[in-house]
């Protein structure tokens, strides 16, 4: 039998693969950490919250008990070295995380955590493969009409996208009849969705492009698009959004698309 463990972040992504485990009659357990939130549906019997530098302890105690697969969730708040507190099996890997940490970018973070992960024997797991149901595939998925200007801004999103992933910066941009509105840095999408609001003129097409960076790793920060990013959208006047073609994780996707619907969006993957 499968035993997994969850490195669980917030946000809703970590329910979800909680309900599905627990579906499938899949043993596993949850680490958690401090300031984060941890899952809703979990026990006390399998879930712990702890800080940073606990990690690779807890984890060699999880694989003694047959635990070799894990599964990383939700967002991490970025740890000050000043959080980590590791003990007698994290410190020898603090020099290189604090080397890693100050070279800067996500990307060069999850590639960090990854490979240590893999070098004390754990399998890291595609969330694809857990959770097929919350991807979508290529093209229209609602049905609304897309513009021959919003593919043209689709298209100019996408190649911006591809330059600025090759610096480790954001996921999405928001275009207007071929004008930039907004790029992601660190604020995140529904703060970069906010933000541009002011900037998006009343009653032209304006779309939202969010897509996985070039060559990331596709077990950890794909993307993800949840009911309350729409809500944002429709709220700044965004007419849909294009996003990776099977590469974006969308939080419960029935309402998702329901929603779309009923405020004529469009979901469209590439």
């Amino acid at each position: 039998m499968k035993k997994i463990i969850i490195l669980s972040g917030s946000g809703e992504l970590p329910n979800l693969i909680t309900e599905k485990l627990k579906k499938d009659k899949i043993d596993f357990f949850v680490i958690s950490f401090l300031n984060n939130k941890p899952p809703k549906f979990i026990g006390e019997h399998n879930h712990k919250t702890i800080n940073y530098g606990r990690v690779i302890s807890e984890l060699k105690k999880l694989r003694l008990n047959g635990y070799r697969q894990i599964i990383l969730a939700g967002s991490l708040k970025r740890p000050t070295l000043s959080e980590i507190k590791p003990d007698l099996n994290s410190i020898k890997l603090i020099p290189k995380f604090t080397k890693t940490l100050f070279a800067g970018g996500d990307n060069n973070l999850l590639k960090f955590v990854l490979s240590e992960l893999e070098n004390i024997g754990f399998k890291i797991l595609k969330l694809y493969n857990i959770l097929p149901d919350c991807f979508f595939g290529k093209g229209n998925q609602t049905g609304v009409k897309i513009s021959k200007n919003i593919f043209k801004d689709i298209d100019k999103g996408k190649k911006i996208l591809s330059v600025n992933s090759q610096f480790d910066i954001g996921q999405s941009i928001i275009l207007q009849n071929g004008t930039v509105i907004g790029i992601e840095a660190s604020q995140g999408t529904d703060n970069l969705i906010k933000n541009s609001s002011n900037f998006i003129r009343v009653k032209k097409e304006a779309v939202l492009v969010k897509l996985l960076k070039v060559k990331q790793d596709l077990r950890a920060d794909l993307p993800a698009i949840g009911l309350q990013t729409l809500k944002n959208c429709k709220k700044s006047g965004l007419s849909g959004i294009a996003y990776s073609a099977n590469r974006t994780i969308f939080i419960n996707k029935d309402d998702v698309i329901d929603f779309c619907r009923k405020n004529r969006m469009f979901l469209y993957g590439i």
